[in-house]
């Protein structure tokens, strides 16, 4: 069910912070932390839609289409333009769950 994924994922991401796998500063070669606010998400920096008009609108098109990386790029675009957005953050959440980034997809979803 959708509860017992969830509480593994939480349980998961416990286990891993109590160890100290996850550490804040670490660095993933072509990602990097954008500020503070968005501390412990790693977004790409070749991002070519950072800058894009409409980039949230254009992710939820990838995303109906399946193209999940394009979705993930159009999201953290949409984010990195309105850090807020919560709408944005659950889909990036739910986006990166879907293509198997587990660790992502939990600090979006946190967000």
């Amino acid at each position: 069910s959708d509860t017992e994924f969830w509480d593994k994922m939480q349980a998961e991401w416990e286990e891993m912070a109590r160890r100290n796998w996850i550490a804040e500063n670490q660095e993933t070669p072509g990602q990097v932390t954008i500020s503070t606010i968005e501390k412990g998400y790693y977004f790409h920096t070749e991002n070519p839609f950072k800058d894009w008009p409409g980039a949230f609108e254009e992710g939820l098109k990838k995303m109906k289409e399946g193209d999940l990386p394009l979705t993930i790029l159009y999201l953290e675009a949409a984010i990195l333009q309105e850090p807020n957005d919560a709408e944005a953050w659950q889909f990036l959440g739910t986006t990166q769950a879907e293509n198997e980034n587990e660790q992502a997809a939990i600090v979006a979803l946190q967000r």
